[in-house]
């Protein structure tokens, strides 16, 4: 009986293997009641008035069957119309399950058994497990810590192999709240030229910015393929609104396959919802979350410079800041303890090993919800 247990077992097949849930995730299901979240991945700013009354009128008065597995026309329009470098057509764009579907469908369309594709060290761990899943090679350059986690063209370089099939730019960055320059992006192109390499340029958080707007890597590099969505910008996060835009015609049109697949087309009521999003009213929206961000950030910040001695980078976009605890010890350790005393953090560790030894802490929290949980993480560390 039991020799035939055995046999039933599920073995993984190769491309799953190596593959877990993420250390982020597994910190969050063991958090304690009433825990400060300072791990927090999302915008805790509601979604706008406008856009949750438009999704209810949609609901109770329009029929809701599924649209073209592409999105609704008039939503890859507007998106298309957000990169007017581009020219982009309809075609052009593919509306997605959030921008994580986006980014999965874009490795399963360009990569092969063998490929190598460049990861910043640090960045979201999604990124690793996606490329593995696609049964790609996952190839790390640094973002140094001793620069802030700033880009470095000469480390980017060296990472480049006749096998490299794509890379990745994240900017504003998850972790670091970093934004890639205009000159970072200009390096990177001419590094690329002529190579065939893609380009996947994430920039979900390219709305939440706190100096100037950030660039897209696709107004310097053709065959850039871009990852995007809502979620971030208008606080969307569970409407799962993303989208895959790109010049490279064929390549949408296998991530267009791989998603009819998957899941057929996003939430029709979200992307009716979504129309309003790049009205003024939104843009009016967006930029309210970026001012109250920019003075949380600040806020968090100077807290915890002044009550714990500690130094966080200073974000120039998205909504983390990137704790420096390397003089108290393990990132990974430090974490635990102040999960033990109801504070989620990250540890770096989380992100890559560029990133040992800091915690990423978010500043998706009222001042008051941030001042309890700096004052719970002294009573740890102190």
């Amino acid at each position: 009986m039991n020799a035939a247990k055995e046999k039933m077992q599920l073995k993984l097949p190769k491309r799953l293997q190596g593959v877990q849930p993420t250390l982020i995730r597994r910190i969050f299901e063991r958090a304690l009641p009433d825990s400060i979240n300072f791990g927090l991945g999302e915008p805790d700013l509601p979604t706008p008035r406008f856009i949750r009354e438009e999704a209810a009128r949609v609901t109770l008065e329009e029929q809701n069957g599924y649209t073209n597995h592409a999105g609704l026309p008039a939503l890859r329009e507007k998106i298309a119309a957000s990169y007017p470098h581009l020219d982009l057509q309809p075609n052009q764009v593919c509306v997605t399950v959030g921008s994580q579907e986006a980014m999965t469908a874009a490795f399963l369309a360009i990569v092969d058994a063998g490929d190598e594709v460049l990861i910043p060290n640090p960045s979201f761990p999604a990124y690793e497990n996606c490329v593995k899943i696609s049964e790609g090679v996952p190839v790390f350059y640094r973002l140094p810590a001793d620069k802030d986690f700033a880009f470095d063209i000469e480390e980017f370089k060296s990472k480049i192999t006749p096998k490299t099939k794509a890379a990745v730019v994240i900017s504003p960055s998850n972790p670091t709240g970093k934004i890639f320059t205009e000159n970072d992006l200009r390096q990177i192109a001419e590094v690329l030229k002529d190579t065939g390499i893609y380009l996947i340029s994430d920039e979900i958080y390219s709305d939440l910015y706190f100096t100037e707007k950030p660039h897209s890597a696709s107004e310097f590099y053709e065959q850039t393929i871009i990852v995007s969505g809502l979620s971030k910008s208008l606080s969307m996060t569970g409407w799962r609104v993303g989208w895959l835009a790109s010049t490279q015609t064929d390549v949408v049109k296998a991530a267009l396959t791989l998603h009819g697949f998957l899941t057929v087309c996003t939430s029709t009521i979200s992307q009716k919802a979504s129309l309003l999003g790049w009205t003024d009213e939104a843009e009016r929206a967006k930029a309210e979350a970026r001012e109250i961000y920019k003075n949380r950030g600040e806020f968090l910040i100077k807290l915890l410079q002044n009550e714990l001695g500690l130094r966080g980078t200073q974000p120039e976009g998205a909504f983390y800041t990137m704790l420096d605890v390397r003089a108290l010890g393990d990132d990974l350790e430090i974490a635990e303890q102040l999960l033990q005393n109801r504070v989620i953090t990250v540890p770096g560790i989380a992100f890559g090993d560029e990133a040992k030894g800091f915690l990423r802490v978010s500043f998706c929290n009222t001042e008051e919800r941030m001042a309890e949980g700096v004052r719970r993480m002294k009573e740890v560390l102190k």
